[in-house]
């Protein structure tokens, strides 16, 4: 008796035909020409992740050498406790280096990673070498007001200072001002800060007048302008880029590497109101936080608030502070059981540290309203 062994291995397993074999690699094709073309056809997407967290009341190295993140060196400082964390957000793919539709995929299977549009993060003909120095331009002015709010918040003076940078042609500033001009006086009275020239401005209206007392050259001068409503605005202004600077009691250096934009300013005021006064704010505690801050110390929204909240949870944060102005933000999910704070100034934000330091338990996402609060509550 024969055996037909043609069609079958040494194992009894059946061999694949000719027939076979060729459905298998056109199925394969078909399977992975898709997934090529989705490794190297670019999207109009980027990922947005959390970033590295940075503890302001610790050392870094920067250059080889390890230094204070926050440092005086002509101010008494105190001694503290705990961590204080700085909280940034990634972003993966620029116009000149876009993002394949595969590498999106982790954006899909990771809660703590979005997939947004390229336009949220980049302007029309912008590069990712303009953002970047967007963002470093952003960091050291943050850094400088964060400073002028923290030492006010100690009850030290801040002087401040107005400088004309710009002024557009055609303005209700041209041929009144001058770049280098210091703006000292507005209608008899000093000029405290950019808010106080911008909400007189408003007030004065469109076609209203404006006395400004100005030092051009060593030279007090006094000068009148009369704002407008520039084409397609809705305020007047003055025609004119004022940048501020502050006269602060002390020296403050910041000791950080790429990393830039404005969201860090309510950590770095919180770091130096640490360090200028007596008793340890944090009692020990992981503090989390991002927001921007203004010289007044108000506290502004930011981006990325998810992914900051992840970043903070993994750093086992035991509190985490939030801008209130992003309420709207908050997730479905709170990551992890830290406790969340909303804040809308520094002053606000001390006493929610202080609160929980203490034992207590600060105001919480209730203060975003009822359904935030109970929407998160129920997860």
């Amino acid at each position: 008796m024969s055996e037909h062994i043609g069609e079958r291995g040494s194992l009894g397993e059946p061999r694949a035909t000719p027939d076979r074999r060729s459905r298998r690699l056109w199925i394969a094709g078909a399977v992975a020409v898709p997934v090529l073309l989705a490794g190297a056809i670019p999207s109009p997407y980027v990922l947005e992740r959390p970033g590295p967290v940075v503890d302001t009341l610790g050392d870094v190295t920067v250059d080889d050498a390890v230094e204070p993140v926050v440092s005086f060196p002509d101010a008494e400082t105190y001694p503290t406790s705990g961590t204080l964390n700085l909280l940034t957000v990634q972003v993966l793919g620029s116009p000149d280096d876009r993002r394949s539709w595969l590498s999106l995929v982790p954006g899909l299977l990771d809660p703590s990673q979005r997939i947004a549009p390229l336009t949220d993060f980049f302007r029309e003909g912008e590069t990712s070498d303009d953002r970047e120095a967007q963002n470093t331009a952003l960091m050291a002015g943050s850094q400088t007001t964060a400073a002028a709010a923290a030492f006010r918040a100690t009850g030290a003076d801040v002087g401040v200072v107005l400088t004309v940078a710009e002024v557009a042609q055609g303005s209700a500033a041209d041929g009144v001002l001058q770049a280098g001009d210091r703006l000292i006086e507005l209608d008899g009275d000093e000029i405290e800060s950019f808010a106080m020239l911008r909400e007189r401005t408003v007030a004065a209206g469109d076609g209203g007048r404006l006395r400004l007392g100005i030092e051009r050259d060593g030279e007090r001068l006094d000068v009148e302008l009369s704002p407008s409503i520039p084409e397609g605005g809705e305020e007047p202004l003055i025609g004119a880029t004022v940048a501020t600077d502050f006269e602060l009691p002390s020296e403050v250096d910041i000791s950080l590497e790429d990393i830039g934009g404005p969201s860090a300013g309510l950590v770095f005021s919180l770091a130096m109101y640490d360090r200028l006064t007596p008793g340890e704010l944090l009692g020990g505690m992981t503090v989390s936080g991002t927001g921007t801050m203004s010289d007044g110390g108000e506290v502004g929204p930011i981006g990325g608030l998810e992914q900051k909240m992840w970043a903070a949870s993994r750093a086992e944060s035991d509190l985490f502070l939030m801008p209130i102005g992003n309420c709207a933000d908050v997730p479905e999910r709170v990551p992890g059981e830290m406790r969340v704070a909303p804040v809308a100034t520094l002053a606000e934000a001390i006493d929610a540290v202080e609160t929980a330091a203490a034992g207590g338990t600060p105001a919480g996402l209730e203060r975003c309203g009822a359904e935030v609060a109970a929407r998160t509550a129920s997860e």
